[in-house]
């Protein structure tokens, strides 16, 4: 059954390559990334990207991202001299990392692996970073343990997946739900696009539980769009508006850690 799954969420994620639907640009050009870019830091502004990743703490050391996407994150921790490497499920994305990286003159690893079962022996890296990953993984408790593995002592855990208790999937879902009839369970999937196969959510608690081995642990919510209201919400509720509350009611969920 897992590995049937795990066969449906890449096939998935093949044929739907992060936020492609919504860039008009060619897969793996320049435009497509800069694009990208750009959406990307209307959610998560530059700033608060360095604040949550640490860049700089990691010049010459070594970072994996899990599930590197089109490998944003990872190109920013290069750029800061980090030694770099990224894994991800489908061969789509791991062409668009390599793409990516000779576009801007970056150097970097990249293999097409499960995140469940990663490439890497124990205690290989200074960071380990995945986010809106494990929440797409049909073993996610598997795949933290695998971070952690790979994680050398005291090194740097930092994730991000969705959040149960946010406006989103509390009020709006389940209006949509009543509406269109569908499960609220394949509303969340479809968030990142209808087909998807596998999606998830986290309270705080837990994704606590899923981290446990991980100490210091520092868990914070962010993101909440007019979107996420209503169907017209973007409208009616602009962006900073809502910051204040995205502390409380955000669709993403943060947690940065160390392996002990």
């Amino acid at each position: 059954m897992g590995s049937v799954q795990l066969q449906s969420v890449r096939s998935f994620w093949e044929a739907n390559p992060l936020c492609a639907s919504a860039i008009p640009y060619p897969l793996g050009t320049d435009e497509y990334f800069r694009y990208y870019d750009e959406l990307r830091e209307a959610n998560e502004s530059i700033g608060f990207s360095y604040q949550l990743h640490e860049y700089r703490n990691f010049s010459g050391q070594k970072v994996l991202d899990v599930g590197v996407g089109n490998g944003y994150v990872l190109s920013k921790y290069a750029q800061e001299g980090a030694k770099v490497w990224g894994v991800d499920i489908t061969e789509t994305a791991i062409g668009l990392c390599r793409k990516r990286f000779k576009l801007f003159g970056l150097r970097g690893g990249f293999l097409v692996a499960n995140a469940e079962e990663l490439p890497f022996q124990n205690e290989s890296f200074d960071c380990v970073c995945s986010m809106g990953v494990l929440h797409h993984t049909p073993d996610a408790a598997k795949a933290a343990d695998e971070i952690f593995r790979v994680l050398k002592p005291g090194g740097r855990l930092i994730v991000m997946v969705y959040h149960r208790n946010s406006v989103l999937y509390r009020f709006k879902l389940p209006l949509m739900s009543l509406a269109t009839g569908k499960p609220v369970q394949q509303l969340v999937n479809e968030v990142d696009g209808v087909g998807n196969p596998k999606g998830n959510v986290f309270s705080r608690d837990e994704l606590r539980r899923l981290l446990k081995k991980f100490r210091d642990l520092d868990l914070f919510v962010g993101l909440l769009q007019g979107w996420m209201l209503f169907p017209k919400g973007a409208r009616l509720f602009p962006d900073r508006l809502l910051r204040k509350f995205e502390r409380y009611g955000g669709w993403f969920l943060y947690a940065k850690g160390r392996k002990p």
